[in-house]
């Protein structure tokens, strides 16, 4: 008699622990149908903010997405490039005077999400971290700290672009030399693409 006690107390157990997790994945699915169109919206108003500070007083066209940077350009061997999720032609007055390339290299706590404007002349322009998964106080410095990004603004497409540890030029953020490495990932999958 008591194990049947038992059994009915762990199958009522079992009903209310599944009903109160289909009412939150329920919750959770509805919050992220209303929640899924003003993310969408506000990424684009992120990028479209990052290029217009980036190449001022331009004007952007979208020439695609989800591209490969194999689709553009041979890359050196060994390097695994960051996923490109954008291209944007900047024009000022009909003419053209760079690219914005949106990449996602992977950083430490997953994809970091960055703008790298590249001049017609082919050197950077600048890059702008949009998103991130980074550790904060560390990481995060890719984007949280203005002064150590402007070190990618005028460098060349020569290939080369590494941090100090690996034989380069780019300061990496002390303590953060993955998140660095990623970025500057980033920056050189756009050069390489552009």
């Amino acid at each position: 008699m008591e194990s049947n006690k038992k059994e009915g107390g762990i199958v009522q157990l079992v009903v209310v622990l599944g009903l109160i997790t289909f009412i939150c994945a329920l919750l959770l699915g509805v919050i992220n149908g209303v929640t899924a169109d003003k993310i969408a919206q506000n990424a684009v108003e992120t990028r479209d903010a990052a290029m217009a500070e980036i190449i001022p007083d331009a004007d952007f066209e979208d020439l695609g997405t989800a591209l490969s940077a194999e689709d553009g350009a041979a890359l050196p061997a060994g390097r695994t490039p960051a996923q490109i999720d954008g291209v944007y032609k900047a024009t000022k007055d009909g003419e053209e005077v760079g690219y914005c390339v949106q990449v996602e290299p992977k950083g430490f706590g997953g994809n970091v999400t960055m703008i790298v404007g590249i001049n017609a002349d082919g050197t950077v322009a600048g890059a702008k971290v949009t998103s991130h998964s980074e550790t904060p106080g560390l990481g995060a410095k890719s984007q949280a700290d203005p002064n150590w990004i402007t070190q990618y603004a005028g460098q060349a497409a020569d290939g080369q672009l590494q941090v100090t540890k690996d034989g380069g030029t780019i300061n990496a953020i002390t303590g953060a030399t993955i998140t660095s490495r990623a970025v500057t990932e980033g920056v050189q999958t756009a050069l390489d693409y552009a």
